[in-house]
């Protein structure tokens, strides 16, 4: 498979090209690429890919709402939509180690020193209230300072100076881990934040693991071969070889700066707080680069962390629950679990898997296999006609959870709880549910009746 976004671009096209638009007019990149694809969505019922050609202030096109269709990152996979859980599983259990090599498009044009100037990015402004231009869509490559571990993830950056931006590290996540490292010895984090990729690239990055676990290796099996690595210019960090661009950076040690308000995937925007410092020394691109960009709090952002969300809590419950049948992420902090019951308890066992498996997680529901998670009115019917709240609600205090989460009364620390809506003592021995016999519903076709 191709590993660069421009083949995967192609294949979009010739598959649906309804779902890649180009926008020729000039925009403002403050608001106004995030409210075109909010229109869109809202008024137009519509989700495409779209790219700005130009775009005030900046001579670099922007691509933004790439991953809002489970169709086209099932696409990414080579797989299709209902099968993007057994797919990323497998990409989990069976993961493809990367291969090192001498060169690749992302080092057509290399920047250093005064030519080093994050202005010249298309300084995008998402919502009223934000604090200035965040990069939205840089994915961090970094190594742990004391071994040989390497980590990647979604950080989103505010741009603050030519060469400084601030860093969003969550409390007690894998690059946190590694700065906190670096930073008892005194020492900056060699860091690089790739910038528009192949959205299978952008789904590996974001697998939930242990912390010895490479994602990299998930994206080479997401690829289906492995994933192309070349070095950086300015540190021993490795970053994908046909990226459009890369900020070669470090955070420093000890350094703090205001970061925010910015709206986030809550649907919130979070005040103003202290964050890590990162100093870019060098941006290396392709010279017709892309900078891509990701609508936060739409679904270009949501529908992306939902399935390496979903295959992590799945693999967490079926560890303790092995008759799970579907996870689901519907939303901020929530989850829906069926499983099929066999003895008492495993309901709470499933609750206490997620939990344990997922920070940001805060409340999970449990249903039987006869429940569809991924319709809501299945999952209240079973809610309501299921469950006691006295009986079948677990609650759990000062826990750690998201900084995000605009409830908490402190940065993290948050209650979480579990609803078991199972039928009990188990679904066979429950109040039977009303049906159409089957005989009658699978000789009556609609067709019969209606033109």
């Amino acid at each position: 498979m191709a590993q660069d976004l421009r083949s995967y671009l192609d294949l979009v096209k010739r598959r649906k090209p309804g779902d890649f638009e180009i926008v020729a007019r000039e925009v403002d990149p403050a608001y106004e690429i995030t409210a075109l694809v909010v229109k869109l969505e809202r008024e137009a019922k519509r989700r495409p890919v779209l790219l700005f050609e130009k775009v005030k202030g900046t001579r670099f096109p922007v691509l933004t709402n790439l991953h809002a269709s489970r169709a086209r990152l099932a696409a990414a996979m080579s797989a299709p939509p209902e099968d993007t859980l057994r797919t990323y599983l497998s990409a989990m259990e069976k993961p493809v180690p990367p291969k090192v090599v001498t060169g690749g498009p992302v080092k057509e044009v290399v920047l250093t020193g005064d030519r080093v100037n994050l202005y010249d990015l298309p300084q995008i402004v998402h919502h009223e209230g934000d604090a200035g231009p965040y990069v939205t869509a840089a994915i961090s490559f970094a190594k742990a300072p004391t071994a040989d571990i390497w980590n990647s993830a979604y950080n989103r950056l505010q741009i603050k100076a030519r060469d400084t931006t601030s860093i969003h590290l969550t409390t007690g996540k894998h690059l946190w881990e590694f700065h906190r490292i670096a930073e008892a010895r005194g020492e900056p984090l060699p860091v690089a934040l790739v910038i528009g990729v192949h959205p299978a690239i952008a789904l590996g990055a974001l697998a939930i693991g242990s912390i010895d676990e490479d994602e990299r290796a998930i994206m080479g099996a997401l690829l289906g071969e492995p994933l192309e690595l070349v070095r950086c210019e300015t540190s021993d960090v490795l970053v994908p070889a046909h990226a459009e661009m890369v900020l070669e950076a470090e955070i420093l040690p000890r350094a703090r700066t205001p970061e925010g308000p910015f709206g986030e995937f809550t649907g919130y925007s979070l005040g103003e707080r202290q964050r890590e410092v990162v100093h870019v020394r060098a941006i290396t691109h392709r010279r017709d680069a892309i900078f891509q960009d990701i609508t936060v709090a739409h679904l270009d952002h949501l529908l992306l962390s939902t399935i390496p969300i979903e295959a992590n809590l799945y693999r967490a419950v079926r560890a303790m629950v092995p008759t799970v049948r579907a996870v689901r992420v519907p939303g901020p902090f929530t989850c829906f679990v069926s499983i099929e019951a066999r003895v008492p308890g495993q309901a709470k066992n499933a609750i206490l898997a997620v939990l344990g498996a997922d920070l940001y997680v805060k409340r999970v529901v449990v249903v039987d296999h006869d429940v569809d998670v991924f319709d809501d009115r299945q999952v209240n019917w079973a809610i309501a006609t299921r469950c006691q709240p006295d009986r079948d609600i677990t609650v759990i205090t000062q826990a750690r959870g998201s900084d995000l989460d605009p409830s908490t009364r402190e940065d993290g620390l948050t209650a979480k709880w579990g609803v078991d809506a199972t039928a009990k003592p188990s679904l066979a021995a429950y109040t039977p549910r009303h049906r159409v016999p089957p005989d009658v519903w699978r000789r009556t076709n609609l067709k019969d009746f209606f033109a």
